[in-house]
């Protein structure tokens, strides 16, 4: 019976004391904002990870799997080749480099070679004006 007493005398003299109350409260505010910013973290970091590990498994795939297979093709100097769609393509911007180019030649010639001249004042037609009247 007086260790009940004591117990429950215990509990009401830290209920008492505000500085204590207070101390409690702020550690309680700390521990559920370091938890928030944990939860947080952890919320970023799962997809992180999870991409990490897809990418890496993908990368050793392609390490092993498929460079593996493309080198014991029959013939790698084929695979090498350029295609005739990238042919006519790269022909097509080789020649209209060459067309941008002389373009470029022909606008600098004209603007080094032309002379400006101001532009005549405005002419006086009051006399017209006049004359309708």
């Amino acid at each position: 019976m007086q260790t009940e007493n004591d117990e429950n005398g215990q509990a009401d003299n830290f209920s008492m004391d505000p500085q204590l109350e207070r101390q409690v409260e702020t550690i309680r505010n700390l521990v559920d904002s370091y938890m928030s910013i944990i939860n947080k973290c952890i919320r970023d970091l799962i997809p992180k990870t999870i991409m990490h590990l897809m990418i890496n498994n993908v990368k050793e795939f392609i390490n092993a799997e498929l460079l593996a297979h493309l080198y014991s093709s029959e013939d790698q100097n084929t695979l090498m080749e350029e295609s005739a769609e990238q042919a006519q393509r790269r022909d097509e911007m080789l020649r209209m480099y060459q067309a941008l180019k002389e373009a470029l030649a022909i606008i600098g010639d004209i603007s080094t070679s032309t002379v400006s001249t101001p532009a005549p004042p405005p002419v006086d037609d009051s006399w017209l004006q006049q004359a309708r009247r």
